[in-house]
């Protein structure tokens, strides 16, 4: 029987797709961010306060600058931008126009992100963190005893705040989703690679062997039928040596279409090993897992793979057997792989059954 197909190991992964979905996220910082500092240097413009007009332009070029980055997968630089602009501007906002404007409740917004970015030294997010809080309590202990340098009206630093309140709860609440969501994609694709053949997108042996486990469980609550059928491609070894592997590849996946669409709904097909795979059959008898076999073969039969002006004829010898009360997964697969090479010594393409 032939090894099976190495699985991915889902720790590199899930660390490669974390990483990829803060990325995202900061994809999202940059607009966002940029379109809000667009909008208050007109705001800003509007009530005659224009050193705040012209930072808050200059914030939107270095977020600008910061998607830029990006783009081109400089994120560290991306990342020391986005900082830079959001410690700094909260700065400078509050000096220009007074703590009671509200726009510290940005620097809050660095917490969750310097938790989630993808920063691989926790002291690195302490030490930001910790440079936000040094930053905040400065700004808190100075900037009360620091005449603004422009005065606006208490009404409009009324509205000032109670926007800048709302607007860093939404942005807590948007980024948040954003992430819960992007690693939610990231996760389920986890699960794909680490219950499918990445070749084939069938089942792999692990999950294979766990779905039989289950579909055991089921037999003796209920005591209905379960077959096995156990494929191998005839002279599979004979098409890598004369085409290459690329071409068996593509052989595997072309026979791996035709099993999983032509089995019945409650049927599952796994990659068993490099060109065998394995079906398992819930309420099939023997005698009704054979005919599904024999379809199944003759299908594949008709599967043409061509190779330049070459065209490659495929075909599969099929074992079946069926699962008998109490016996480990083990029996009914070993009894089908006999089957099989019942089937390869008697010429191949045939479909086999187990002798009852």
């Amino acid at each position: 029987m032939s090894i099976p197909p190495s699985v991915t190991t889902p720790v590199k992964s899930g660390s490669r797709d974390t990483s990829r979905s803060f990325w995202k996220l900061m994809y999202q910082v940059c607009l966002v961010s940029g379109l809000t500092h667009l909008l208050f240097a007109a705001v800003f413009y509007w009530l005659g306060a224009h050193t705040m007009a012209w930072i808050n332009l200059g914030s939107v070029t270095l977020f600008t600058a910061s998607y830029g980055c990006l783009k081109l997968h400089r994120n560290i630089l991306a990342a020391v931008l986005i900082v830079s602009e959001v410690l700094i501007h909260a700065a400078l906002a509050v000096w220009s126009i007074g703590w009671d404007s509200g726009f510290h409740y940005y620097l809050l917004v660095m917490v969750p992100v310097v938790v989630i970015s993808s920063m691989r030294r926790r002291s690195s997010k302490y030490l930001l963190s910790g440079l936000v809080f040094v930053l905040y309590v400065a700004l808190d202990f100075t900037m009360h005893q620091v005449r603004p340098l422009h005065e606006l009206s208490a009404e409009v630093l009324s509205t000032l705040r109670a926007f800048n309140l709302a607007a860093t709860f939404a942005l807590l609440f948007y980024l948040s989703n954003l992430y819960m969501r992007l690693v939610s994609k990231a996760e389920k694709q986890l699960r794909i690679l680490a219950t499918t053949d990445p070749l084939t997108q069938l089942l792999n042996r692990r999950s294979f062997l766990e779905l039989a486990d289950y579909e055991l469980t089921q037999r003796k609550r209920h005591l209905a039928p379960l077959a096995f059928v156990l494929a191998d491609i005839d002279h599979f070894k004979s098409i890598n040596d004369q085409h290459g592997h690329a071409v068996g590849d593509a052989v595997l996946k072309a026979v791996s279409q035709v099993l999983s669409q032509a089995v019945r709904e409650q049927d599952s097909v796994a990659r068993w090993g490099g060109e065998e795979f394995l079906i398992l059959m819930p309420n099939a008898t023997l005698e009704a897992a054979s005919m599904v076999a024999e379809r199944l073969r003759e299908k594949v039969s008709a599967v043409e793979v061509t190779v330049g002006a070459q065209t490659i004829k495929v075909s599969m010898t099929f074992g079946v057997s069926s699962h008998r009360l109490e016996e480990p997964v083990d029996g009914p697969v070993n009894r089908a792989d006999s089957a099989l090479y019942q089937g390869k010594a008697r010429g191949r393409n045939q479909v086999v059954a187990e002798a009852v």
